[in-house]
Parts: C-alpha cells; structure tokens; sequence
C-alpha cells in the first residue's frame, strides 16, 4: 500500500518557479517513487502552497524529506523549508466525490 501525505509550505517566488523545480528534478523525485496528485497556490495567499503526494513506503517519504541535494533545490526555488507542515493522510480516502477525475490507486509494497 501507498503512503499519502499532505504538505504546507511557504513559497517566496511564486508558484511557476516551484513547479518549474519540479519538473527540473524530475529523474530524482521518479527515484523515490513520487506520484503528485495535487500542487496549487492557496487562492487568498499566493505564498502557501498546498501539496499532495503519494509514496510507495514510508521510507521513501523519509529518504526524499533526507536528500540534502533536493532539500537545497526546494530552498533555491523558493520553498521556506522551515515552515513545512507535513500531514500523513489515511489510505481510506477517495477524490471529487461523485466522478474522480484522478483516482487514488493503492501501489504494492
């Protein structure tokens, strides 16, 4: 089974430079086996970005929150690493009651 967790992060650059981080450590982030299922900005305050992701284990979640490398590559684009607040989410959960346009899929150990 997968490991879902939310996080809250305050970002100084705006959205398009985190997501642009993303994209360009997208071979690490696929290494630990990271599935974002949401990224946005908060509507009433552009600095606090909300994300979910999805891990194939919790260690996996511990390795990425290690990675100095991709710790500093997040601080460089803008996300205040400090302020993180990391939510671990139930695996009893479903998305956009009635029809899921993205469907929570459990992964295998």
């Amino acid at each position: 089974m997968g490991t879902l967790i939310k996080w809250e992060i305050t970002i100084t650059k705006g959205f398009q430079r985190w997501k642009d981080m993303v994209y360009a450590e997208d071979e690490k982030l696929k290494g630990y086996g990271i599935n974002f299922l949401f990224a946005g900005a908060q509507k009433d305050d552009p600095t606090k970005l909300h994300v979910v992701m999805q891990f194939p284990y919790m260690e996996a979640v511990q390795a990425f929150r290690d990675d100095d490398e991709l710790t500093e590559q997040r601080r460089e684009a803008c996300a205040v690493i400090e302020s993180i607040i990391t939510t671990p989410i139930s695996d009893e959960c479903f998305t956009n009651y009635p029809d899921a346009p993205i469907k929570y899929q459990k992964l295998k150990n």
